[in-house]
């Protein structure tokens, strides 16, 4: 799984993928925002690899209720 975001937009994304051998995870797509081609390749550090569980949850998001008044 890449998180990506389109670089003229901003427009995030998710794509299916995985870092080849040497560490590298390339990915192309077309922003549905603003239709512009995106080609981008990331390097995958070696932890990240294998603790993905640990990545995921490190994302989640908290969300606070207002106080009733």
């Amino acid at each position: 799984m890449l998180i990506v975001t389109c670089q003229i937009c901003g427009e995030c994304k998710v794509l299916a993928g995985a870092p080849d051998g040497d560490g590298l995870a390339r990915t192309c797509w077309i922003c549905s925002c603003c239709g512009s081609g995106q080609v981008v390749q990331l390097e995958v550090p070696t932890d990240a690899r294998s603790d993905l569980c640990s990545i995921v949850l490190g994302m989640t998001m908290v969300v606070r209720k207002a106080a009733a008044r």
